[in-house]
């Protein structure tokens, strides 16, 4: 018996099929490739800080708070690094920091939020009682009436960037650091009008 000269010849693809079986190859290449950059950018870590506890704002910070872990994460965030940790040490957490949170250089500073002595009072200003230019650390004169309804100065300094208020009345937020003990007349003053002043002479005179 002869044997079709099909069948001897043994099973051939189509060109349509081979080009199918090229392109499926040249895919699966494609994304073995890619699996391995993945994994490979897996491998370049960078040794970070992380809050192990939850540091609420104005807390003197301690290397206890912290340790190192090493993340891929992208140059751009802002993090610190693991080296610089002792840098933390002594500084003062300007905002609250949640367990687990890589820290941010920004989030610290070296002096206390509020000096001893003083207080922060959180205030609602006209837009047209607010001067222009006023920024943190700003020396300010805060006028409100007192008890007796008498006008008092309340010499202040701006602790944050006047923002627009929430309450959609036409007013600015501002925080501000005053004398403790004339923090309640400007923390219940109904109109707070402010006044901006020269810088505050450097002490060192610089």
């Amino acid at each position: 018996m002869s044997r079709d000269p099909e069948q001897t010849r043994g099973f051939r693809p189509s060109a349509r099929r081979r080009n199918r079986i090229a392109a499926g190859v040249a895919l699966g290449a494609v994304a073995i490739g890619g699996n391995v950059l993945v994994y490979s950018s897996l491998d370049d870590t960078t040794s970070v800080v992380q809050a192990i506890d939850n540091i609420p704002a104005g807390t003197q910070v301690t290397a206890e708070m912290f340790r190192t872990v090493d993340v891929d994460v992208d140059g751009s965030v802002p993090t610190v690094a693991g080296d610089q940790l002792t840098g933390l040490v002594g500084q003062y957490s300007k905002v609250r920091i949640v367990s687990g949170q890589l820290v941010v250089g920004i989030a610290f500073q070296p002096d206390p939020l509020v000096n001893r002595g003083q207080a922060i009072v959180a205030i609602e200003v006209d837009s047209d009682l607010m001067p222009t230019g006023v920024r943190e650390d700003s020396t300010l004169q805060l006028v409100v009436l007192d008890s007796d309804g008498v006008p008092i100065a309340v010499p202040g300094r701006a602790t944050e960037v006047p923002v627009e208020s929430t309450s959609g009345s036409g007013s600015v937020s501002l925080s501000v650091e005053v004398a403790e003990n004339q923090a309640p007349d400007v923390a219940i003053a109904d109109v707070v009008s402010v006044v901006l002043l020269p810088p505050a002479p450097d002490p060192e005179g610089g």
